[in-house]
């Protein structure tokens, strides 16, 4: 492609095009259809404008990536997204606009064609012709079901698909798995448990969304989520998939109150049971939420996302050798999974095993991609660990908390590294610039594209607040007031619930 950059500020030069029967206004990025209006993101009005361009031609990942987003240096799954976006608001307008995939090149923008009728026939044609029409109806008939048959089996395919591609936990997987999902939908377009599965699928896009995409990416999942629920009032995985999606920081209670109510009509939907377990750690209720775990996974099929946090489970429930074979179980399966090695790490790391927590960092075939300033922190913490001499635990002190401004998952690094030496001060220091964005330390509490991190950890959180080697940190008469001020005694108060490190503990006088 011969064009320059793109910038936003260049689609509000753009004069309005059309595209099929479909009318394009690249300056208030609005796609006008037979089904009515939908609005697509900045960049992927960026990305619709530079495939029209082209016209029918093939345009290669990297063109766009030039065109669209210049010298930024982004993933695969920003320009992922950006089309899954033009796709949903081409459905959500009635547009007959496709977006095709030509695999391991790029994309093509194409029209369907209709076939329209070129006139009205005679009576006496009419006449004549019935004979040959029955015949032709009946061969109709049989090529209808052979091609409906063919669908179904498609549709099955790409679901299963769909489904071991989400199993995963990972963001490329999720990708994966929407991707399959819009062409069951686009296949079967009255399907409410494929725009269900959709719509889940987005939601956790959304969790591993930049700033800039995240706007575009919850509008997805409430689409996808309302054409399920319109076929299907009770689909489950759109309702799921509507409850877990605004963040749960500061907003708990109303988070449990949406998950609850999905359990009510569907007591057995794993992705609501997951995140709800995964809300009651967040908020001290670390038994409760590790209890349900661990009578839930059981009985999912293998699920990287789930079982990387049933390691935690266990180990909350002081149950470590149980820990340790559910790390083996989904590092078997997921070698190198981000989630499953952080948490077989931190079970070693602080249940008295620092030196194999040391050979693990060390063991650089079964470590995931990391960058070499990570490693080389976890690698002097688990020394200052092992030995917890005052030269290694300054060294690893200081590299943890330089390390707090590169992103959200640093930060909670910081805070498990930082309690498990026995560093509390700090560790307060690492809490109230991470959750209050307060103190002499600057942390990053948004992951940004490029940025190392967990799933559970681009967003801001308080999960890491509840785990064993954060008990000392609790016991501090300074916990209460950094509770109070997250909102999390508020949510106590109102849930009427003790969290489990206040339960037993006499009431502080008034």
């Amino acid at each position: 492609m011969s064009a320059g950059f793109m910038s936003v500020g260049d689609l509000a030069r753009r004069a309005d095009f059309t595209l099929g029967a479909a009318s394009i206004s690249p300056s208030t990025r609005v796609i006008r259809g037979a089904a009515g209006e939908a609005t697509l993101e900045p960049r992927a009005m960026q990305v619709l404008t530079a495939l029209t361009d082209a016209g029918e031609r093939v345009v290669t990942r990297a063109d766009l990536f030039s065109r669209c987003w210049g010298n930024a240096a982004v993933g695969d799954d920003s320009l992922n997204r950006a089309i899954a976006d033009i796709r949903r608001a081409m459905r959500a307008a009635g547009a007959d606009v496709v977006i095709e995939t030509v695999p391991r090149t790029g994309y093509r923008l194409t029209i369907r064609k209709v076939a329209t009728p070129r006139g009205r026939p005679s009576r006496r044609g009419l006449m004549i012709a019935a004979p040959a029409v029955a015949v032709a109806a009946a061969a109709a008939t049989g090529l209808w079901q052979m091609r409906s048959s063919r669908t179904q089996a498609e549709t099955a395919m790409l679901i299963a698909q769909a489904d071991q591609a989400a199993r995963t936990g990972l963001p490329e997987g999720y990708q994966r798995a929407a991707q399959r999902l819009d062409r069951v939908v686009a296949l079967q377009p009255r399907n409410a448990e494929a725009w269900g599965r959709l719509a889940l699928v987005q939601a956790y896009l959304v969790e591993v969304s930049s700033a800039a995409e995240t706007a575009g990416a919850v509008a997805a999942v409430q689409e996808a989520a309302r054409r399920a629920l319109a076929l299907d009032p009770r689909q489950a995985d759109a309702m799921g998939a509507l409850a877990i999606l605004p963040p749960y920081f500061g907003d708990w209670r109303a988070a449990e109150r949406r998950l609850d109510a999905v359990l009510a009509q569907a007591p057995r939907h794993l992705p609501t049971l997951d995140a709800r377990s995964f809300l009651h750690v967040s908020v001290g209720r670390a038994l409760e939420g590790s209890r349900d775990r661990v009578a839930f996974t059981p009985a999912s099929p293998p699920n990287a996302e789930y079982l990387y946090r049933l390691i935690y489970a266990h180990w909350m429930l002081g149950r470590v050798e149980a820990a340790d074979r559910a790390a083996d179980r989904v590092l078997q399966l997921w070698p190198r999974h981000p989630g499953a090695w952080f948490g077989r790490l931190w079970t070693l790391a602080f249940t008295g095993r620092a030196s194999r927590a040391l050979a693990h960092v060390e063991d650089a075939a079964g470590r995931p991609v990391l960058p070499d300033w990570m490693v080389e922190t976890l690698r002097a913490s688990m020394v200052a660990l092992e030995g917890r001499r005052p030269a290694d635990v300054a060294r690893a002190v200081e590299r943890v908390l330089s390390d707090v401004p590169r992103g959200p998952s640093p930060s909670v690094n910081a805070f498990l590294i930082l309690n498990g030496l026995g560093e509390i001060d700090r560790a307060f220091e690492v809490a109230t610039a991470y959750l209050l964005e307060e103190g002499p330390l600057m942390a990053s509490v948004r992951w940004r594209p490029g940025q190392v991190s967990v799933n559970d950890q681009r967003r801001r959180k308080t999960n890491m607040l509840f785990t064993p080697v954060a008990a000392e940190m609790r016991a501090d008469r300074r916990f209460l007031e950094l509770t109070r001020r997250i909102g999390l005694a508020d949510y106590w108060a109102k849930a009427g619930v003790t969290p489990d490190f206040l339960a037993g503990r006499p009431a502080a006088p008034g």
